[in-house]
């Protein structure tokens, strides 16, 4: 019985493919590639907005929200896929300290907006919402499911996490950041209250549907 049973180990064991190991550094390289591709994307079909243009003649533009608008998107981003390498594997982990700087960008917005809401009401709030809404939403979850596709096609699949639904999360979130930074370089619309309730939620409803698809696939 022992033979038998030893020759059916070998037999599957013979049929077993290598895998290539997971290569951070090919992961920050396709996601600059990727990032770049975006920016090209938003620059050919809806330009880049007058004060950013100015940026390579030297004049800075009035107001910093022009450029911490998609900083703050290429932070979450870039700190997405940080957290995505050290997830793949199955003794990583993600330490929440690393994501300290975001949380103080992200509730700095936040608190900008409450106190847009209180100062002018949300009937005067709401009618800088009115400004290309669809566009947002569609480029951002458009363009980062492409990327979620490229990367599930290069990365997740061979991931080995021990984490399923949390890699899952990160890498929605990681794709549809991404994206917004690219879409905020043409988007003109800096309200805090458009900057949240229109690129948030597009990102937190990516994010959810990356978790809710992922959290099957990535299990192993």
């Amino acid at each position: 019985m022992s033979d038998s049973h030893d020759d059916l180990i070998d037999s599957l064991a013979a049929r077993l493919t290598p895998t290539r190991p997971l290569v951070d550094s090919r992961l920050w390289l396709g996601t600059t590639f990727g990032l770049v591709l975006a920016i090209l994307y938003v620059s050919t079909i809806f330009g880049i907005r007058p004060e950013l243009k100015g940026l390579w003649v030297g004049q800075w533009p009035d107001a910093f929200t022009p450029i911490g608008k998609p900083l703050l998107f290429l932070m979450l981003g870039l700190t997405s896929v940080w957290t995505v390498t050290r997830l793949s594997r199955p003794d990583g982990e993600m330490k929440i300290v690393y994501w300290l700087p975001v949380f103080a960008a992200l509730g700095l917005t936040v608190f900008n907006m409450t106190m847009e809401l209180a100062r002018d009401g949300w009937q005067v709030s709401t009618q800088q919402l009115n400004g290309g809404v669809v566009a947002c939403f569609s480029t951002i979850l458009c363009g980062g499911l492409a990327g979620l596709a490229v990367l599930w096609r290069f990365w997740l699949r061979r991931a080995a996490t021990s984490y399923p639904t949390t890699l899952a999360a990160m890498s929605g979130l990681m794709c549809a950041s991404l994206m917004a930074s690219a879409y905020a370089l043409h988007c003109n619309m800096d309200a805090p209250v458009y900057i949240v309730l229109i690129y948030g939620a597009a990102v937190a409803l990516f994010t959810g549907f990356s978790t809710v698809a992922g959290r099957r696939l990535l299990s192993w």
